[in-house]
C-alpha cells in the first residue's frame, strides 16, 4: 500500500496516506497526540519535525508545526513534548473575590488533584452555564496553593458566565473542568531571558509562568510587561511589587489611559518590548491584536514566541466568531 512512514521519537511508528493531516493519521493508528480545537487555534497539537517535511501547519517557531493543520507528503520523524493527560474532573466554587471593579478571582476546589503546566488553559463549565476557556493561575499574594484552581475572570457586559459571578454563580456552585490544553507553557531547564507580555486578565497565565520560572531559577532574567486600560485596572499591582524584589526581573506596567509618570507607561505592551534576540523566549497573552503584534516582533528578531489562541466558547466556534488570542505569561513570588 502506498503511503508515508511516521515515526515518533521514543514512541510508535505507523504508515499513513499522503495528504492526511498528521493528527488524523496519528489518531487513526491509536497514537494519542495532545489536541483540542482541531482548527489550528489552540496550539495544543504542536509537534517538532525532527526529520522529513510536511505541507502547511507552520508555527512561529521553525521546525514546529500544528498536527491538525499539516498534511503528510513524505516520511517524517516527530518529537512530541510531554504534557499532562487531558482529563475531566468535578469541582466546586470555594470563593469569589473582586480584585478590581470588573475582575473576579474565582477559586475552585477539584474533586482530586488536577495537574497542568504553567501557561496552559482549561475548559470550565459552571453548572447551568455555557463552557468557557480560562487559564489557571496562582494567588497573587502568599504561598502557592496546589489544592485549588484559581482563575482571573473579567466581567463582560452581558456576559452569560462572567456576568453571573456573585449572582447566579456563588460559593458551592458545581463546575466541570476539562484539560489542560495549549502549548504556551513554561519549558523547564532553560536559562534564556523571558519576555512576558499581557493585557487585562491575560496576566493570569503570565503569573503562573513567572512564578514557576523564578521558583526554578531565582536569578533568571525576566522582563514583565502587564497592560491595562487604567491604573485601577492593574489588579495585580501587589504582585508586581513582589516581582520587582527579584534583582533580574524588570517590570514595566503599561496603561492606555492616564497621566504618564515614572512608574506607569502610557501606550500598549508592544510599545515597551525591549530589543529582542534569538536567545530570548517570548510569552504573550491578551487581546488578539496585541498577541499578533507581539508574535510579529518576535518573529522579526528570530525569538521563539509562545501564545495560544482559543475561542471563549464552543458556541462561538460554531458561530464562526473571532477567535480570542490568548496565552501565557509570568509572575512569581518566593515559596
Amino acid at each position: 500500500m502506498t503511503g508515508v512512514s511516521v515515526s515518533v521519537v521514543d514512541g510508535a511508528a505507523f504508515r499513513a496516506q499522503v495528504g492526511e493531516t498528521l493528527l488524523d493519521a496519528a489518531l487513526h493508528h491509536h497514537v494519542d497526540l495532545p489536541h483540542d480545537c482541531r482548527a489550528g487555534s489552540c496550539g495544543t497539537c504542536r509537534v517538532q519535525i525532527v526529520d522529513g517535511s510536511v505541507e502547511g501547519g507552520e508555527t512561529s517557531e521553525p521546525g514546529y508545526v500544528l498536527a491538525c493543520q499539516c498534511r503528510l507528503t513524505n516520511d517524517i520523524t516527530i518529537a512530541v513534548e510531554y504534557v499532562p493527560h487531558v482529563e475531566t474532573v468535578g469541582a466546586y466554587v470555594k470563593s469569589l473575590v473582586f480584585m478590581s471593579e470588573d475582575v473576579v478571582e474565582v477559586t475552585l476546589v477539584p474533586d482530586h488533584p488536577f495537574v497542568y503546566l504553567p501557561g496552559q488553559y482549561c475548559q470550565f463549565r459552571f453548572k447551568g452555564f455555557p463552557e468557557r476557556a480560562y487559564s489557571p493561575t496562582l494567588a497573587l499574594e502568599g504561598p502557592a496553593d496546589r489544592e485549588t484552581i484559581r482563575l482571573h475572570i473579567r466581567q463582560v457586559p452581558g456576559g452569560r458566565v462572567s456576568g453571573a459571578l456573585g449572582e447566579g454563580i456563588l460559593p458551592g456552585h458545581k463546575v466541570r473542568v476539562t484539560g489542560p490544553f495549549g502549548s504556551a507553557y513554561l519549558r523547564p531547564g532553560k536559562r534564556e531571558r523571558l519576555v512576558l507580555a499581557s493585557s487585562g486578565t491575560g496576566f493570569a497565565p503570565i503569573w503562573a509562568i513567572a512564578h514557576a520560572a523564578l521558583t526554578e531559577m531565582p536569578d533568571r532574567e525576566i522582563v514583565v510587561i502587564p497592560g491595562a486600560r487604567t491604573r485601577e485596572s492593574l489588579y495585580m499591582r501587589a504582585c508586581l511589587l513582589r516581582l520587582m524584589a527579584f534583582p533580574n526581573v524588570h517590570v514595566i506596567p503599561v496603561v492606555s489611559q492616564g497621566p504618564d509618570d515614572s512608574v506607569f507607561q502610557i501606550g500598549s505592551p508592544i510599545d515597551m518590548v525591549p530589543q529582542l534576540s534569538q536567545d530570548d523566549l517570548v510569552y504573550v497573552c491578551g487581546s488578539p491584536a496585541m498577541v499578533a503584534a507581539m508574535a510579529q516582533i518576535a518573529s522579526n528578531e528570530g525569538a521563539p514566541c509562545y501564545a495560544d489562541a482559543f475561542e471563549p466558547s464552543h458556541a462561538a466556534r460554531s458561530a464562526g466568531l473571532l477567535a480570542r488570542a490568548r496565552r501565557v505569561m509570568p509572575f512569581l513570588s518566593p515559596i
